[in-house]
């Protein structure tokens, strides 16, 4: 194995394979797609605004995020629906996961009371100086948005050094 090969690799493997492939709101549809096909609730996937690239940790953030939001849904919502939308706006891209589910008092979630999934995306989605929105009460389902900014076009380190 040549001394460069291994960094490589690591850094592939933290890379989710959903992505490898696709584009986020595609990987997006593919996980909520499996998803319900494993749990028999249907999720609708929308994605707005005009797709432009992100990080690659922006969109394994959000994918990842995604994924776990699916996953206390399976675990604790008994819900009969979800949406999942990816929007992309000028400075900042938002994932919002909804669910018709029977919800909870999301205090307790935010402390170190609560489940290890909701302080996971807290953390992945804060480490990229963005905010995740807990929406939730018992009886009435819960919303999940992660919103991570990205650069507005044009304003890149790129276009800074062309116009240098």
């Amino acid at each position: 194995m040549s001394g460069n090969a291994w960094p490589g690799r690591s850094v592939h493997a933290l890379r989710p394979e959903a992505l490898e492939t696709a584009l986020l709101g595609e990987a997006l549809a593919a996980v909520a797609d499996r998803w319900a096909e494993r749990t028999g609730v249907p999720v609708q996937v929308t994605t707005t605004g005009t797709v432009r690239p992100i990080t690659p940790e922006a969109e394994s953030a959000l994918l990842r995020t995604a994924q776990e939001a699916l996953a206390n849904v399976a675990k604790h919502a008994a819900a009969t629906r979800v949406g999942l939308t990816l929007s992309y706006l000028d400075d900042e891209v938002i994932l919002d996961v909804r669910d018709d589910g029977r919800g909870f008092d999301p205090a307790p979630a935010t402390g170190a009371a609560g489940g290890f999934g909701l302080v996971a995306m807290r953390q992945r989605i804060e480490g990229l100086s963005g905010t995740l929105d807990v929406e939730s009460e018992p009886g009435l389902g819960t919303a999940i948005s992660a919103r991570i900014p990205i650069e507005p076009a044009g304003t890149s380190a790129e276009s800074a050094r062309a116009g240098a």
